[in-house]
């Protein structure tokens, strides 16, 4: 594997000018990642402060001896009842099959991350991924993307409850999941890793009785060699420790709101548009009955906390009583979530996608109010894989990976066209019509001279003979298309595989196809790369 880097713009301006380092970083952040002292301040921070270390440690124990963690994982585990210890965390919802590559890409980024910071620090650094498992957007995790007859295809999950359940309590049946699997499996065609692959996931499937599950079981045995920790937001036993700062957030929910959308406000003046929809009444928690999942406001007249349209309704006082003896009916919402991981996490650094980038500049007063500093936020790392068979098609059609990120491909497609055909068919059809019309029109005005009553079949005639002259041209384009069908069928290969539905590859593929196709040390590959954080987009040839 080889890597390239290049500059690409994130999907936020914010994100852009924090990565390019433009950003004024005190309007919100707390560090700057591009600065060799800024883990050491923030080392410094942490052991300043107090964690519930032993409470979580005994949660993670618990929750990974359901999935035959191995040995490494149960040592980082450990490693956090050291004082001195601390975590490199980003998280994402739980996708079937570990969703779209960019969640492996953020898996790579927290373990490249906590390695270099252990090394640098001299003090263990564990690398914990935040599975997403309180979020009830379930079509954000019940499919993924398949390319099938050349055409790009969402296969999702059919058996799929119709309640916003968290994802943490979404079944999997297990013949309904094994059918599905091997349908995906089936599009990647058959290799020398295809049962090899099938095994593992069955396997995974086997020890799982959810979509988090599922999702954990995969993702601990992918790095299982790395020693990478998973937390569960939505684990009960992790809400019990979660409960006394649930009190905290609902007794100064307004002072996290203000300081919200005071943030919001400045960032605007700077000329960034708000990303988080924050109100004056949010209560940033949600409650959740088992089965639905509420967002709460809260009504400042009658001093109650209700959603939206009055389903559940609770006094300040209940809601806290809720949060001290069922924890487990509450969750975080964007908001609160950054908030209660800062908590609960020794947290060295967090990494970040391009919109959490973006949203987190929202919340820096809000860590303030609980006297928490944000941690520095880090730009996962953005990877796009060309395989050998796409690099000999871009040399083909003498086009570049940048043709096609910045949307050149189609200027690059009509140019290779052009050179093909010796002649300027849209000019001379053109040209046509136009003689056509010229020839017609004065036959149009005779026959009114004759019969005003004849003006619909005048026109009817003319449109006739202009679709007839268009009928042609498409007949011309299409045997075109064929005659070059080879060579268009290159340009189709690489804007699917490196830009597919005109999106990021990392944001639609999905890893299990790379590695049916290369094999699991494919993955290790990609782990072992070296990766430098500077916001560059990385094309990794293979």
């Amino acid at each position: 594997m080889e890597v390239r880097e290049i500059s690409l713009a994130a999907t936020t301006p914010l994100a852009t000018d924090y990565i390019n380092g433009t950003f004024p970083l005190e309007k919100g952040f707390s560090y700057s990642f591009q600065k060799e002292d800024a883990f050491w301040r923030r080392l410094g921070d942490i052991k300043a402060r107090t964690y519930p270390r032993r409470e979580i440690v005994e949660c993670l124990r618990s929750y990974h001896q359901r999935f035959h963690a191995g040995p490494k994982t149960f040592a980082n585990i450990e490693k956090l009842l050291r004082p001195d210890s601390a975590v490199v965390v980003g998280g994402q919802q739980a996708g079937l099959l570990t969703g779209p590559l960019y969640t492996i890409y953020k898996i790579i980024s927290i373990i490249k991350l906590a390695k270099e910071q252990e090394r640098k620090l001299g003090v263990p650094v564990v690398p914990l991924f935040w599975i997403a498992g309180e979020d009830h957007d379930i079509a954000e995790v019940n499919h993924i993307y398949v390319a099938e007859s050349g055409k790009i295809k969402k296969r999702v999950y059919p058996d799929v409850p119709k309640e916003r359940r968290m994802v943490s309590d979404l079944p999997l049946d297990g013949e309904v999941c094994s059918k599905w699997i091997d349908d995906i499996v089936k599009t990647y065609g058959e290799t020398d890793t295809t049962n090899k692959l099938l095994d593992f996931l069955f396997r995974c499937l086997d020890e799982s009785e959810t979509f988090v599950d599922f999702f954990a079981s995969i993702v601990l045995r992918l790095f299982a060699s790395e020693g990478l920790v998973v937390l569960n937001a939505a684990d009960a036993s992790l809400r019990a420790v979660e409960s006394s700062f649930f009190v905290s957030l609902i007794e100064r929910h307004r002072e996290v709101t203000d300081a919200v959308l005071q943030k919001q406000h400045q960032l605007r003046q700077l000329g960034y548009k708000n990303v988080l929809d924050v109100q004056p009444h949010c209560a940033n928690l949600f409650y959740y009955d088992g089965r639905e999942r509420w967002l709460l406001e809260h009504d400042p007249q009658k001093e109650m906390f209700c959603s939206k349209n009055g389903e559940v309704v609770f006094s300040k006082e209940e809601l806290i009583q809720l949060a001290k003896a069922s924890p487990s009916n509450l969750s975080n919402n964007v908001v609160t979530r950054p908030l209660m991981q800062e908590f609960l996490l020794p947290t060295l650094a967090f990494v970040a996608g391009p919109g959490e980038i973006a949203y987190w500049a929202e919340l820096k007063e809000a860590f303030s109010i609980f006297d928490f500093k944000m941690p520095p936020v880090v730009p996962r790392v953005n990877v796009t894989i060309v395989e050998r068979s796409i690099q000999t098609d871009l040399d083909d059609i003498g086009a570049d990976v940048m043709d096609v990120f910045t949307g050149r491909i189609a200027e690059v497609k009509q140019n290779w066209l052009a050179r093909q055909i010796r002649y300027p068919l849209d000019e001379i059809f053109a040209k046509a019509k136009a003689e056509i019309e010229q020839i017609h029109r004065p036959l149009r005005e005779i026959g009114m001279e004759i019969d005003r009553g004849l003006a619909g079949l005048l026109t009817k005639n003319a449109n006739l003979l202009q679709a007839q002259i268009d009928f042609l041209q498409q007949t011309l384009h299409q045997s075109l298309m064929r005659k070059y069908e080879t060579e268009l069928r290159k340009f189709s290969r690489v804007e699917m595989s490196l830009m597919p539905n005109q999106s990021p590859q990392e944001r639609i593929w999905n890893i299990f196809y790379y590695i049916n196709k290369y094999g699991f040390d494919f993955l290790e590959k990609l782990l072992h790369l070296d990766y430098k954080w500077n916001g560059m987009h990385k094309i990794v040839y293979i």
